[in-house]
């Protein structure tokens, strides 16, 4: 199998978890006997781990190759997903949130070096198209179960064995992958990218998109549920949603390098505020939520991809740090969003995300114009 074809199976595998406690919350968080703000905890797991893995990844492939950290990764992330499915004490569960974050953050970090460098943002725009693929399945995957009567636990289950065929697919491949790792002397430090100021404001921006994304997704089934549907109508919102980011991410693929990468930023940013506002307002909420989706579908990958032409050799340091920054955004903001869900109700959850939608496309129109733009192919 070609590795770029490998890498979108590696990003549809990525995103079938990830909208699962979400969700499957209204299931859960009951059965556990606690409060909103405790899928805080959760997400706050999984970015610890993200994060974590996400500095030590030049590390780790330094020692294992990336194939070999992809392997292993993506093998932990399986084992997360078995052992949240027996419903284990509420410490383990969280931990195992841990232990799948890292997973991820090590696949993540690592694949999107590998493909900045290599490919043009158009396939950028794929790969993670195809962690929208995997966000969508996984929830559809879910409401079926569901519907058939299963528990939630069947939910995580379900996850479990796709991931594990992943695992052996790269332990398979693991000498087909090879990064460019020039020794420390020629790099320049870690401390130097997080001084520089573009690197901060992509880390910025970062921290705001995934916050943003993660809040709208993970929320949609419990802000439609306080709106009046039922629970497979709740879970369905959040399948549209992350449908809307993997068929807006596979169209946005077809016109980034014709339109321009950094032009396409600034394009999507007036109906991504127009869909804010309507979700907001109560207006045609999937129809909202899918807009929503596209508009802010191109946006990490697109930013991703244009790292090395705005930061040259510093990129090697900032691929880290911006998924680092992306991850706090998911564990910080999300959970915010639960406080002001028991404080104020559901309600107050599609106005903090109109909110964040304005601060991400000031950050957006504060990008500079790369120094460099080189092709890839």
């Amino acid at each position: 199998m070609p590795l770029l074809a490998l890498a979108y199976v590696a990003y549809v595998g990525l995103g079938l978890p990830d909208p699962l406690p979400g969700t499957l919350w209204p299931q859960f968080g009951p059965a556990y006997g606690l409060p909103n703000a405790a899928l805080g905890l959760v997400l706050a797991g999984l970015a610890a781990g993200y994060i974590t893995a996400s500095l030590l990844a030049p590390r780790l492939i330094a020692a294992l190759g990336l194939g070999g950290v992809l392997a292993a990764s993506v093998g932990a992330t399986a084992l997360a997903a078995g052992g949240q499915a027996l419903m284990p004490p509420w410490p383990i569960f969280v931990a195992l949130a841990v232990l799948s974050g890292m997973g991820g953050g090590a696949v993540d970090a690592g694949l999107n070096a590998f493909a900045a460098a290599r490919f043009t943002p158009r396939h950028l725009n794929w790969m993670h198209a195809c962690w929208g693929i995997g966000a969508t399945t996984g929830p559809a995957a879910v409401a079926a179960l569901l519907a058939a009567g299963a528990g939630w636990q069947a939910g995580y289950a379900s996850m479990a064995a796709p991931l594990a065929l992943l695992a052996l697919a790269f332990l398979a491949t693991r000498r087909r992958w090879a990064l460019d790792t020039a020794g420390p002397s020629a790099r320049p430090s870690l401390a130097s990218a997080l001084r520089h100021p573009t690197a901060r404001l992509q880390m910025a921006l970062f921290f705001i998109y995934t916050g943003l994304e993660a809040g709208a997704g993970q929320w949609a089934a419990t802000v439609l549920i306080a709106r009046g549907a039922t629970p497979a109508e709740g879970v369905a919102a959040a399948t549209i949603f992350f449908a809307g980011l993997a068929g807006g991410r596979i169209a946005m693929g077809f016109v980034v390098d014709r339109i321009g990468a950094d032009r396409l930023l600034r394009l999507v940013l007036a109906p991504m505020l127009a869909a804010a506002a309507a979700y907001a307002g109560g207006l045609m909420d999937l129809a909202s939520l899918a807009l929503l989706a596209v508009a802010l579908s191109p946006i990490y990958p697109t930013v991703m991809a244009r790292t090395p032409a705005r930061l040259g050799p510093l990129a090697v340091h900032a691929f880290g740090l911006q998924v680092a920054a992306a991850m706090l955004g998911v564990a910080i903001l999300p959970g915010l969003m639960g406080v002001a869900a028991d404080a104020f109700g559901p309600g107050a959850v599609p106005g903090l995300l109109l909110g964040l939608c304005l601060l991400l496309g000031w950050l957006v129109l504060r990008l500079p114009a790369p120094g460099a733009g080189r092709t890839r192919t």
